[in-house]
């Protein structure tokens, strides 16, 4: 290109940048409002290339199409047998790490200090363990080694802390070595060369990250789109006291190392900001980074169908909180008999179990003629056209876009309290209602309110746009 003059104008473009995208149990292997965030940022940023590095657990098979602009996509398998590598240098290796393991559970576990972490020493125990071993080298030897030694050396010490910690058996530490090993083992999972890593998830994929950062300054971006901490507390609720409190201990701990080690945090809602400085993360390093949709997308929706219906889109997950969800469904029909409940949503294979406990709910209550699960569709809209109202139960969030799309296309919403849905709606009851998590009662009563008033449908819809 040249001006007027004759003078060339190609100054040279920059190269584009190189993204390394880090994440679990999301794009492209699964659907949802994570996987919709990745798909915005990839065609967003067209002129840049990522690579995509994906923890996973079941699934193995993309189910979205990826743009040009990804150059690779490298799935990393947590539950799998751990690779074959040459085995020189074992028994100095297999030293190596089981001081460093011994050091991080310490860490994990701090004699004296309660329930707070040793962040420091946590911190150098992992880089070395990133730092020491090869390609897949760590993980073949966990497979040999095991925490199980330093689990339970750590609980040891940790137990004298206080007169009412209980007992850690032999098995018991087995079962925490078990999740925490392989979690641990990610962390030499070779990385494409990038410029930039981005996070997009706490925990073992953020190890990942830690991993490239430490091993040669790449600068590492978190984007935390859940708690992960209090995620996984709740999903492991059901195990024993001491189990949950070893892996709680692990899980704490690396959280807190990624908020510190970090670069920079951009949390998609204020609510996770709070989190991640409550655990040690610098303010100055932290910018809310809101979830948003394609305005022209997701135009206002004409018409409601022609029963009273309340609709739900999402994956099927014990998260979501559907059998709350269904239970103040049962107390709605005794107001509105006729009244309809359309759950739309993929159900992820592990998420099988879960399908089938709420369909047992289902008949338990006798609503097999009012509860329908419609499975995957393609957008939000769909689920918004198919209710007069949209509702999420969930009891975790970060900064859920189902809400947000349906306040788009000008539907009232009911969601409940939890992480960033208050930063989408208010908190004044006008673009959308707010009620408490795991209470069907007051669920119930909202729903009723909405789908016996037409009016304030309207006027909450048109307001609930204006807002988004």
């Amino acid at each position: 290109m040249t001006d007027t003059q004759g003078k060339s104008l190609d100054h040279g473009l920059p190269p584009p940048v190189r993204v390394g995208l880090t994440g679990e149990g999301t794009y492209p292997m699964v659907m949802g409002g994570v996987s919709t965030w990745y798909d915005q940022l990839l065609t967003g940023l067209a002129d840049h290339e990522f690579a995509i590095v994906t923890l996973v657990g079941e699934a193995r098979t993309p189910c979205w199409e990826m743009p040009a602009n990804v150059t690779s996509l490298t799935s990393v398998p947590m539950w799998d047998p751990p690779p074959r590598v040459p085995l020189a240098g074992r028994r100095a290796e297999d030293r190596r790490v089981r001081t460093l393991l011994a050091e991080l559970w310490r860490a994990a576990l701090p004699a004296g200090n309660g329930t707070e972490t040793d962040v420091r020493n946590g911190s150098q125990a992992l880089r070395g363990l990133a730092l020491g071993a090869g390609k897949h080298r760590l993980s073949a030897t966990l497979a040999r080694v095991s925490s199980v030694e330093a689990i339970m050396s750590a609980w040891s010490e940790f137990k004298k802390s206080s007169d009412v910690t209980p007992v850690l058996t032999l098995a018991q530490a087995a079962e925490v070595a078990h999740h925490a090993d392989r979690m641990i083992a990610v962390i030499d999972t070779p990385w494409p060369d990038v410029d930039i890593i981005h996070a997009t998830s706490n925990g073992p994929s953020a190890l990942l990250a830690l991993a490239k950062h430490w091993a040669d300054g790449t600068p590492l971006l978190l984007t935390e789109h859940g708690v992960y901490l209090r995620e996984r507390y709740l999903a492991l609720s059901h195990l024993d006291w001491p189990v949950r409190a070893a892996l709680m201990g692990l899980t704490k701990l690396i959280c807190q190392v990624t908020y510190a080690e970090s670069t920079v945090l951009a949390p998609v809602s204020e609510f996770n900001a709070r989190w991640s400085i409550k655990l040690g993360a610098d303010p100055r390093r932290v910018r809310v980074v809101h979830n948003g949709v394609d305005v022209a997308t997701y135009v206002p929706i004409d018409g409601e169908p022609s029963e009273p219906t309340v609709s739900f889109v999402g994956r099927i997950d014990p998260l979501k909180d559907l059998d709350t969800m269904i239970q103040a469904f049962a107390l709605v029909v005794q107001s509105i008999p006729e009244a309809k409940l359309r759950l739309f949503g993929p159900i992820p294979e592990q998420n099988i179990f879960y399908h089938e406990l709420l369909l047992s709910v289902v008949h338990q209550l006798g609503l097999e003629d009012a509860v329908t699960f419609e499975g995957r569709v393609p957008n939000a809209r769909i689920a918004a056209e198919a209710g007069h109202v949209v509702a999420l139960s969930s009891i975790s969030e970060g900064l859920p876009f189902t809400v947000i799309e349906a306040m788009m296309c000008s539907r009232p919403t009911i969601s409940t309290d939890v992480g960033g849905v208050v930063e989408i709606t208010g908190t004044d009851a006008v673009a959308g209602l707010v009620v408490p998590p795991r209470d069907p009662g007051a669920l119930a009563a909202a729903m009723v309110k909405l789908l016996k008033d037409n009016q304030e449908r309207q006027r909450m819809g048109e307001a609930g746009r204006a807002r988004a």
